[in-house]
């Protein structure tokens, strides 16, 4: 056994007892913390309903909700209290309820009643900011936009460090999750999420996986070479827009090559999160250059600020720290990360650029397999792309140009895409409610210039 094996073996030891030892632990005194949480909110929103909250009734409960709030975040960082349907988590661990059940969905009713799911607690409140807390949570809901309106309320109390989530509800066994419809609908709420990440980490905020993750295993569940996970939404960020292309490029790797759910889950995330560096201040007082050499470092230490360890915390951080290595060098970069650099690459210079069409992308990626890519894993991503991948302008031997639209969906497809007409025969442009085609028996292929 060489001295990488062992080192690899000695890992996976410390990892092992992780997972049963301090996790095992952490997740009690979470839960044990949790617990307490939950109940003193609903007492104090149930004691809101008789008394003001300035009242001198409430000084030892809203104590005990500042302590619990601080020691919850000396733990965790950013504190997650999450409500679904009659359900109440904190950092993915679930509360029981017992004999205190009915307080629990009490304190659901609330956040519902404002159209909240969750609440994150980025810093520990002070009494003054959970009295303030509670009023707002206490009063009637608007008519209109109540989580808006509620945001609006905390802001201009100067709670701050308070941030509303949206409501969740679970997956009924057998429902229905690829139609078109939900497909497009899900790609903003992606886009939405991405941003916000990077804006928390912009503002020094503990980041928080756990929103991102449950979107990617949305896309999990979708068909991931659907047309509209490869078109371009309006008015999106770029910088949300290269993270979602990365993510799904990704995801496409990973699935190709028979990785996990967990794993896929974590590499998706870690895609979403991977030039997450560059928001950091480390990075923000840099210029160009000396912020893209800093910028998975950065970001890898950001990562490191959520408490506890697990495994996927280090596949993230891994993934992020080494993902502009080249797959040849030695040590070998982790293989999430060796993802990351095609999926990130592919989309940085047939997007980002503006230069290379998709197809002459792959073939100029191509050229370095084995030295900056790994070659199988390229291989994998070709094959799924298809020899036109979305995007590529392609012209038919009777003048009209096309525009591919999704992946290929298998060998008979590889370089026979499904694609829009964006041009006729004489020039002129198609109309706009033009079908997709299957470009099958099309005759000979030209591709053009993304310019054309």
């Amino acid at each position: 056994m060489d001295d990488l094996s062992r080192a690899q073996e000695a890992l996976g030891r410390a990892l092992g007892r992780a997972r049963v030892g301090e996790d095992r632990e952490l997740a009690n005194t979470v839960r044990e913390l949790g617990e307490r949480l939950a109940h003193l909110l609903a007492g104090l929103l149930r004691m809101s309903r008789l008394h003001s909250p300035d009242n001198r009734a409430f000084d030892q409960p809203v104590a005990e909700v500042r302590t619990t709030l601080g020691r919850l975040g000396e733990i965790l960082g950013a504190v997650h209290l999450v409500a679904v349907e009659d359900q109440v988590y904190v950092n993915d661990i679930r509360i029981r309820g017992s004999e205190k059940a009915s307080s629990l969905r009490e304190l659901g009713h609330e956040l519902q009643r404002h159209n909240v799911g969750g609440i994150t607690f980025h810093e520990p409140l002070d009494d003054a900011g959970v009295r303030s807390l509670v009023r707002a949570l206490g009063g009637a809901p608007a008519p209109q936009e109540p989580r808006g309106a509620l945001a609006r309320a905390l802001a201009d109390a100067r709670v701050s460090s308070v941030e509303l989530a949206g409501r969740y509800r679970f997956r009924v066994a057998g429902e229905a999750t690829a139609g078109g419809e939900e497909t497009g609908q899900l790609v903003p709420r992606v886009l939405a999420a991405a941003d916000e990440a990077f804006a928390n980490l912009a503002a020094g905020r503990v980041p928080n996986p756990l929103p991102l993750r449950r979107l990617v295993s949305e896309l999990l569940r979708r068909d991931l070479a659907a047309e509209e996970l490869w078109s371009e939404p309006k008015d999106a960020s770029p910088w949300a827009m290269h993270a979602f292309r990365v993510c799904l490029g990704a995801l496409v790797i990973g699935r190709a090559l028979g990785l996990p759910e967990s794993t896929l889950q974590d590499l998706g995330v870690a895609a979403l999160y991977h030039d997450g560096g560059y928001g950091t201040d480390e990075a923000r007082e840099s210029d160009r250059d000396a912020a893209f050499a800093v910028h998975a470092a950065a970001g890898a230490r950001a990562m490191l600020r959520q408490k506890g360890f697990h495994e996927a915390k280090i596949r993230r951080v891994l993934a992020l720290l080494h993902h502009h290595r080249d797959a040849g060098e030695t040590p070998r970069p982790p293989l999430l990360a060796r993802v990351l650099r095609i999926a990130e690459d592919y989309d940085t210079l047939s997007r980002r650029t503006g230069r290379l069409s998709p197809t002459m992308t792959l073939a100029l990626m191509a050229k370095w397999s084995g030295t900056r890519y790994d070659a199988v894993l390229l291989q994998l991503f070709l094959n799924a792309l298809g020899a036109y991948p979305p995007g590529t302008l392609l012209q038919t031997e009777d003048g009209r140009v096309f525009r591919s639209i999704a992946p290929a969906r298998g060998a008979e497809t590889f370089a026979a895409p499904r694609a829009r007409l964006v041009r006729g025969p004489a020039g002129e442009p198609a109309p706009e409610d033009a079908a997709p085609v299957e470009l099958r028996g099309a005759g000979r292929l030209q591709v053009r210039k993304p310019s054309a």
